[in-house]
């Protein structure tokens, strides 16, 4: 399955930064309601350079649970802590 987070999805995070002289895009969406039953489902997608993309989404049985499980996806998968990807990550008005 391919999940695409597009500039018009509803993003709640982005991070921009260089690791190893590598330019690394993080976007982590908003939780929204899964579409086929209870639960909700948090999109995050991944840009290592120019060629390598990695796109995924979590899934829980509550807003702050899939919150949760996205930001760990993205800290345990770039090797950084919650306070590394925070810092200088832009928030939508709303977080």
């Amino acid at each position: 399955m391919t999940i695409m987070i597009t500039p018009d999805d509803n993003l709640l995070a982005t991070n921009e930064f260089l690791r190893d002289g590598v330019r690394m895009s993080v976007a982590i969406g908003r939780p929204q309601p899964y579409p086929t039953g209870s639960g909700w489902r948090c999109r995050v997608r991944v840009e290592c350079g120019a060629t390598r993309l990695e796109q995924s989404q979590v899934v829980a049985p509550t807003a702050q649970e899939v919150l949760r499980l996205a930001l760990e996806l993205v800290t345990r998968r770039l090797g950084m802590t919650e306070s590394e990807f925070f810092e200088g990550a832009t928030m939508s008005p709303a977080a």
